[in-house]
């Protein structure tokens, strides 16, 4: 079956709630039902994008932009692939499954994140990791402000060097042999982290404002 695709056909002029758009929210709907439903109160999924596809567990989303907020928001299974940009709160509150974006995302990726695999291959904005739970997110590209703040639980990796706020604690370099496993798992899926196989990282543990035993580990 071909993955259920929302090619985005035109911007609107303020942004778009996706939250709706989950594995779990689509079950059991048709097409038609799925072209009715209401995003921000404003507007229907018709208006804006074009539906192609019938497996609901994989999304797919095309055409997309930093308009699009809140995609993966609570989804528990499945996967949702983003072939461009995002906006803000990408997987927040997410409970399982997978997500891949092949551009960039916007602030808070995670935000409250309790389990589940997000994949940035481009840049994330502020707060990414915030408040997390569990789960784990990579971003290949740069990052923003605050990353894993209020973290409590959870791996954020990174593959570049950035500032962190003063309450991520510097652990030092290591190597870490569970990382492989981590990379293995990764491998079959389509993003840049399936490249890599380094093991050595310099890792920081926290948040230790809120007693986080989360880390962040960047790559070298």
């Amino acid at each position: 079956m071909k993955p259920l695709t929302f090619t985005l056909k035109k911007l609107a002029p303020s942004k778009v709630d996706c939250r709706r758009l989950t594995p779990d929210k689509l079950e059991g709907l048709s097409i038609k039902q799925i072209l009715e439903i209401t995003l921000n109160n404003t507007f229907k999924v018709i208006d804006l994008f074009d539906i192609i596809g019938e497996d609901f567990e994989q999304i797919v989303f095309r055409n997309s932009s930093p308009q699009l907020a809140y995609i993966g928001h609570e989804m528990s299974r499945g996967s949702i692939t983003i072939e461009a940009d995002c906006g803000d709160f990408l997987g927040a509150n997410m409970r399982g499954g997978h997500i891949i974006c092949h551009g960039n995302a916007g602030d808070r990726v995670g935000d409250q994140m309790r389990r589940g695999l997000i994949l940035i291959d481009g840049n994330a904005g502020d707060y990414c990791g915030s408040r997390m739970l569990a789960g784990t997110i990579g971003v290949h590209g740069q990052v923003g402000n605050y990353t894993g703040f209020g973290m409590k639980r959870g791996t954020i990796l990174l593959t570049k060097p950035t500032n962190l706020h003063a309450t991520l604690q510097d652990c030092g370099a290591h190597n870490l042999p569970f990382l492989k496993l981590l990379l293995n798992a990764i491998k079959p899926l389509k993003s840049k982290f399936s490249a890599l196989n380094s093991i050595r990282v310099q890792r920081y543990g926290g948040d230790i404002a809120c007693s986080g035993t989360g880390e962040i580990l960047v790559l070298q």
